[in-house]
Protein backbone atom coordinates (compact mmCIF):
# COMPACT_ATOMS: atom_id res chain seq x y z
CA UNK A 1 0.00 0.00 0.00
CA UNK A 2 1.49 3.30 -0.76
CA UNK A 3 2.10 6.00 1.91
CA UNK A 4 1.50 9.17 -0.07
CA UNK A 5 1.19 12.11 2.00
CA UNK A 6 -2.53 12.31 0.81
CA UNK A 7 -3.56 8.66 1.80
CA UNK A 8 -6.11 8.03 3.98
CA UNK A 9 -6.36 5.11 6.89
CA UNK A 10 -9.71 3.80 4.91
CA UNK A 11 -7.47 2.87 1.89
CA UNK A 12 -6.10 -0.12 4.11
CA UNK A 13 -9.96 -1.54 4.11
CA UNK A 14 -9.80 -1.76 0.78
CA UNK A 15 -7.72 -4.96 0.53
CA UNK A 16 -10.40 -6.73 2.27
CA UNK A 17 -12.97 -5.43 -0.11
CA UNK A 18 -9.97 -6.65 -3.47
CA UNK A 19 -9.89 -10.44 -1.75
CA UNK A 20 -13.66 -10.98 -1.80
CA UNK A 21 -14.50 -9.87 -5.21
CA UNK A 22 -11.44 -11.44 -6.01
CA UNK A 23 -12.55 -14.90 -4.41
CA UNK A 24 -15.73 -14.70 -6.30
CA UNK A 25 -13.97 -14.34 -9.51
CA UNK A 26 -12.21 -17.21 -9.49
CA UNK A 27 -15.05 -19.28 -8.58
CA UNK A 28 -17.44 -17.21 -11.40
CA UNK A 29 -14.59 -18.62 -13.94
CA UNK A 30 -13.85 -22.15 -12.44
CA UNK A 31 -17.95 -22.66 -12.94
CA UNK A 32 -18.11 -21.25 -16.61
CA UNK A 33 -15.07 -23.31 -17.22
CA UNK A 34 -16.32 -26.58 -15.70
CA UNK A 35 -19.58 -25.95 -17.53
CA UNK A 36 -18.15 -25.18 -21.01
CA UNK A 37 -15.63 -28.46 -20.40
CA UNK A 38 -17.88 -30.72 -19.70
CA UNK A 39 -20.58 -29.65 -22.29
CA UNK A 40 -23.42 -29.37 -19.24
CA UNK A 41 -25.71 -26.82 -21.47
CA UNK A 42 -26.86 -29.47 -23.61
CA UNK A 43 -30.73 -28.78 -22.67
CA UNK A 44 -32.40 -26.20 -20.62
CA UNK A 45 -32.68 -28.24 -17.81
CA UNK A 46 -28.70 -28.07 -17.51
CA UNK A 47 -28.42 -24.59 -18.31
CA UNK A 48 -30.52 -23.15 -15.56
CA UNK A 49 -28.57 -25.61 -13.20
CA UNK A 50 -25.27 -23.71 -14.47
CA UNK A 51 -26.55 -20.32 -14.59
CA UNK A 52 -28.10 -20.71 -11.01
CA UNK A 53 -24.79 -21.92 -9.81
CA UNK A 54 -23.47 -18.66 -11.19
CA UNK A 55 -26.16 -16.65 -9.94
CA UNK A 56 -25.70 -17.89 -6.20
CA UNK A 57 -21.68 -16.81 -6.71
CA UNK A 58 -23.14 -13.27 -7.82
CA UNK A 59 -25.68 -12.79 -4.84
CA UNK A 60 -23.08 -13.75 -2.17
CA UNK A 61 -20.81 -10.94 -3.26
CA UNK A 62 -23.38 -8.29 -3.38
CA UNK A 63 -24.18 -9.87 0.05
CA UNK A 64 -20.86 -8.99 1.35
CA UNK A 65 -19.52 -6.23 -0.84
CA UNK A 66 -21.95 -3.99 -0.74
CA UNK A 67 -22.28 -3.02 3.35
CA UNK A 68 -18.28 -3.11 3.37
CA UNK A 69 -18.79 -0.51 0.65
CA UNK A 70 -20.85 1.34 2.42
CA UNK A 71 -19.06 1.57 5.50
CA UNK A 72 -15.92 2.26 3.35
CA UNK A 73 -17.82 5.51 1.79
CA UNK A 74 -18.60 6.60 5.47
CA UNK A 75 -15.38 6.21 6.90
CA UNK A 76 -13.82 7.84 3.73
CA UNK A 77 -15.99 10.88 3.87
CA UNK A 78 -15.15 10.91 7.68
CA UNK A 79 -11.69 10.74 7.54
CA UNK A 80 -11.36 13.34 4.23
CA UNK A 81 -13.12 15.90 7.03
CA UNK A 82 -11.20 15.55 10.12
CA UNK A 83 -7.65 15.56 8.09
CA UNK A 84 -9.16 18.65 6.91
CA UNK A 85 -10.11 20.52 10.25
CA UNK A 86 -6.38 19.44 11.28
CA UNK A 87 -5.38 21.18 8.67
CA UNK A 88 -7.18 24.27 8.60
CA UNK A 89 -6.36 24.66 12.96
CA UNK A 90 -2.50 24.46 11.56
CA UNK A 91 -3.36 27.85 9.29
CA UNK A 92 -2.56 30.63 10.85
CA UNK A 93 -5.61 32.33 10.62
CA UNK A 94 -8.75 32.37 12.63
CA UNK A 95 -11.38 30.20 11.48
CA UNK A 96 -13.82 28.67 13.88
CA UNK A 97 -16.14 26.03 12.47
CA UNK A 98 -20.01 27.35 12.04
CA UNK A 99 -21.74 25.49 14.74
CA UNK A 100 -23.74 22.96 12.20
CA UNK A 101 -22.71 23.74 9.49
CA UNK A 102 -20.61 20.31 8.62
CA UNK A 103 -23.50 18.22 10.09
CA UNK A 104 -25.62 19.56 8.04
CA UNK A 105 -24.86 18.47 4.42
CA UNK A 106 -22.33 15.43 5.28
CA UNK A 107 -25.46 13.34 5.97
CA UNK A 108 -27.02 13.55 2.35
CA UNK A 109 -23.43 14.08 0.81
CA UNK A 110 -22.42 10.35 2.33
CA UNK A 111 -25.84 8.94 1.39
CA UNK A 112 -26.06 9.87 -2.18
CA UNK A 113 -22.79 8.57 -2.41
CA UNK A 114 -23.06 5.00 -0.78
CA UNK A 115 -26.22 4.73 -3.40
CA UNK A 116 -24.04 5.43 -6.07
CA UNK A 117 -21.56 2.74 -5.34
CA UNK A 118 -24.05 0.49 -4.61
CA UNK A 119 -25.16 0.98 -7.98
CA UNK A 120 -22.69 0.57 -9.60
CA UNK A 121 -21.76 -2.92 -7.98
CA UNK A 122 -25.30 -3.43 -8.95
CA UNK A 123 -25.28 -3.01 -12.40
CA UNK A 124 -22.38 -5.13 -12.73
CA UNK A 125 -24.04 -7.83 -10.91
CA UNK A 126 -26.49 -7.87 -13.17
CA UNK A 127 -24.13 -6.89 -16.28
CA UNK A 128 -22.44 -10.16 -15.70
CA UNK A 129 -25.73 -12.22 -14.85
CA UNK A 130 -26.89 -11.55 -18.51
CA UNK A 131 -23.40 -11.85 -20.10
CA UNK A 132 -23.50 -15.70 -18.73
CA UNK A 133 -27.46 -16.20 -19.24
CA UNK A 134 -26.67 -14.89 -22.96
CA UNK A 135 -23.61 -17.20 -23.76
CA UNK A 136 -25.43 -20.12 -22.39
CA UNK A 137 -28.41 -19.75 -23.92
CA UNK A 138 -26.93 -19.09 -27.28
CA UNK A 139 -25.24 -21.95 -27.27
CA UNK A 140 -27.96 -24.55 -25.67
CA UNK A 141 -30.09 -23.20 -28.99
CA UNK A 142 -28.01 -23.84 -30.86
CA UNK A 143 -27.96 -27.26 -30.16
CA UNK A 144 -30.80 -28.30 -29.79
CA UNK A 145 -31.53 -26.83 -33.14
CA UNK A 146 -28.49 -28.96 -34.49
CA UNK A 147 -30.18 -31.81 -33.15
CA UNK A 148 -33.35 -31.15 -34.22
CA UNK A 149 -31.65 -30.86 -38.10
CA UNK A 150 -29.74 -34.14 -37.52
CA UNK A 151 -26.52 -32.37 -37.44
CA UNK A 152 -24.87 -33.14 -34.10
CA UNK A 153 -24.91 -37.58 -34.35
CA UNK A 154 -24.77 -39.33 -30.79
CA UNK A 155 -24.99 -37.36 -27.61
CA UNK A 156 -21.23 -38.23 -27.26
CA UNK A 157 -20.77 -36.08 -30.54
CA UNK A 158 -23.00 -33.36 -29.79
CA UNK A 159 -21.60 -32.60 -26.01
CA UNK A 160 -17.71 -32.77 -27.85
CA UNK A 161 -19.04 -30.22 -30.57
CA UNK A 162 -20.32 -28.03 -28.22
CA UNK A 163 -17.46 -27.59 -25.74
CA UNK A 164 -15.37 -27.18 -28.89
CA UNK A 165 -17.68 -24.06 -30.08
CA UNK A 166 -17.76 -22.89 -26.68
CA UNK A 167 -13.85 -22.71 -26.41
CA UNK A 168 -13.70 -21.43 -30.01
CA UNK A 169 -16.20 -18.44 -29.25
CA UNK A 170 -14.68 -15.42 -28.23
CA UNK A 171 -17.22 -14.12 -26.02
CA UNK A 172 -16.80 -17.34 -23.84
CA UNK A 173 -13.24 -17.53 -24.41
CA UNK A 174 -13.17 -14.15 -22.08
CA UNK A 175 -15.45 -15.26 -19.86
CA UNK A 176 -13.96 -18.44 -18.75
CA UNK A 177 -10.53 -16.24 -18.26
CA UNK A 178 -12.26 -13.48 -16.77
CA UNK A 179 -15.30 -14.75 -14.95
CA UNK A 180 -17.81 -12.26 -17.36
CA UNK A 181 -17.33 -8.55 -17.73
CA UNK A 182 -18.87 -6.21 -15.16
CA UNK A 183 -18.81 -3.03 -17.25
CA UNK A 184 -17.72 -1.75 -20.40
CA UNK A 185 -16.70 1.65 -20.93
CA UNK A 186 -17.24 4.64 -23.33
CA UNK A 187 -13.90 4.05 -25.10
CA UNK A 188 -15.04 0.09 -25.55
CA UNK A 189 -12.99 -1.12 -22.65
CA UNK A 190 -14.20 -3.76 -20.66
CA UNK A 191 -13.77 -4.13 -16.78
CA UNK A 192 -13.67 -7.81 -15.46
CA UNK A 193 -15.80 -7.95 -12.26
CA UNK A 194 -12.77 -7.99 -10.38
CA UNK A 195 -11.15 -4.24 -11.76
CA UNK A 196 -14.72 -2.64 -12.43
CA UNK A 197 -15.49 -3.35 -8.73
CA UNK A 198 -12.06 -2.49 -7.05
CA UNK A 199 -12.13 0.48 -9.68
CA UNK A 200 -15.48 2.01 -8.37
CA UNK A 201 -14.64 1.39 -4.81
CA UNK A 202 -11.69 3.44 -5.04
CA UNK A 203 -12.93 6.18 -7.26
CA UNK A 204 -15.72 6.99 -5.02
CA UNK A 205 -14.35 6.71 -1.59
CA UNK A 206 -11.54 9.09 -2.86
CA UNK A 207 -14.85 11.08 -3.96
CA UNK A 208 -15.95 10.81 -0.69
CA UNK A 209 -12.53 11.78 1.13
CA UNK A 210 -12.38 15.24 -1.18
CA UNK A 211 -16.57 16.15 -0.18
CA UNK A 212 -15.80 15.39 3.55
CA UNK A 213 -12.70 17.44 3.18
CA UNK A 214 -14.52 20.41 1.21
CA UNK A 215 -17.62 20.37 3.78
CA UNK A 216 -15.13 20.47 6.54
CA UNK A 217 -13.22 23.48 4.87
CA UNK A 218 -16.51 25.23 4.05
CA UNK A 219 -17.71 25.10 7.81
CA UNK A 220 -14.76 27.00 8.75
CA UNK A 221 -15.06 29.53 6.37
CA UNK A 222 -12.11 29.02 3.81
CA UNK A 223 -12.76 30.03 0.22
CA UNK A 224 -9.61 28.63 -1.40
CA UNK A 225 -8.23 25.23 -1.18
CA UNK A 226 -5.08 23.22 -3.55
CA UNK A 227 -5.31 20.11 -4.92
CA UNK A 228 -2.15 17.65 -3.71
CA UNK A 229 0.82 17.04 -5.96
CA UNK A 230 2.67 13.77 -5.96
CA UNK A 231 5.33 12.48 -8.27
CA UNK A 232 3.57 9.37 -9.91
CA UNK A 233 0.53 12.11 -11.53
CA UNK A 234 -0.74 10.88 -14.52
CA UNK A 235 -1.41 13.08 -17.37
CA UNK A 236 -4.88 13.69 -16.85
CA UNK A 237 -3.49 15.11 -13.32
CA UNK A 238 -0.63 16.74 -14.00
CA UNK A 239 -2.49 19.80 -15.07
CA UNK A 240 -4.30 20.50 -11.85
CA UNK A 241 -1.78 19.40 -9.50
CA UNK A 242 -0.82 22.09 -7.10
CA UNK A 243 -3.93 24.34 -8.71
CA UNK A 244 -5.64 26.48 -6.60
CA UNK A 245 -9.27 25.90 -6.64
CA UNK A 246 -12.46 28.52 -5.27
CA UNK A 247 -14.70 25.95 -2.64
CA UNK A 248 -18.13 28.50 -3.30
CA UNK A 249 -16.88 28.83 -7.13
CA UNK A 250 -17.22 32.29 -7.17
CA UNK A 251 -13.29 33.54 -7.61
CA UNK A 252 -11.07 33.55 -10.81
CA UNK A 253 -7.95 35.09 -9.60
CA UNK A 254 -6.10 35.41 -6.42
CA UNK A 255 -3.00 37.10 -5.96
CA UNK A 256 -2.08 37.45 -9.80
CA UNK A 257 -2.95 33.23 -9.69
CA UNK A 258 -5.64 31.63 -11.97
CA UNK A 259 -8.18 30.41 -9.47
CA UNK A 260 -10.26 26.79 -10.83
CA UNK A 261 -13.88 26.13 -10.07
CA UNK A 262 -14.38 23.24 -7.69
CA UNK A 263 -16.98 21.61 -9.62
CA UNK A 264 -14.26 21.84 -12.34
CA UNK A 265 -11.26 21.18 -10.55
CA UNK A 266 -11.58 18.77 -7.76
CA UNK A 267 -10.43 14.54 -7.44
CA UNK A 268 -11.14 12.20 -8.78
CA UNK A 269 -10.10 13.25 -11.95
CA UNK A 270 -10.37 9.63 -13.02
CA UNK A 271 -11.06 5.81 -12.22
CA UNK A 272 -8.53 5.10 -9.48
CA UNK A 273 -7.87 9.11 -8.82
CA UNK A 274 -6.08 9.41 -5.58
CA UNK A 275 -5.17 13.27 -5.71
CA UNK A 276 -7.18 15.35 -2.72
CA UNK A 277 -8.11 19.12 -1.33
CA UNK A 278 -5.81 20.78 0.89
CA UNK A 279 -7.02 24.16 2.34
CA UNK A 280 -5.37 27.41 1.66
CA UNK A 281 -5.77 30.20 4.57
CA UNK A 282 -7.84 32.78 3.16
CA UNK A 283 -11.20 32.45 4.66
CA UNK A 284 -14.19 33.65 2.59
CA UNK A 285 -14.31 37.08 4.71
CA UNK A 286 -10.58 38.35 4.32
CA UNK A 287 -11.19 37.12 0.44
CA UNK A 288 -14.05 39.51 0.30
CA UNK A 289 -11.87 42.07 2.09
CA UNK A 290 -8.76 41.81 -0.24
CA UNK A 291 -10.64 41.80 -3.31
CA UNK A 292 -12.47 44.78 -2.47
CA UNK A 293 -9.17 46.51 -1.80
CA UNK A 294 -10.35 46.74 1.79
CA UNK A 295 -7.03 44.90 3.28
Amino acid sequence: MSTRPDDYPYQRRLTDFDAIVSAAQRTIIAQIELAVRQGRLASAMERRMQLAAVTATLDQLQAAVVPLARELVQEAYTQGAARAATQVEALSVNAPEIPGAFTGVSRHAVEAMQASIEGRLTDSRATIGRQVEDIYAREQRRTSLRALLGAEGSPQDSSKRLQLRLMQDRDVARAVKDGGTGFVDRSGRRWTLKTYANMATRTVTREAAVQGAIARMASHGIALARVSKHASACEICQPFEGALVSLAGDVTEYKGEEVLDVSEASPPFHPNCAHSLEPVSVTIESLKAELAGVA
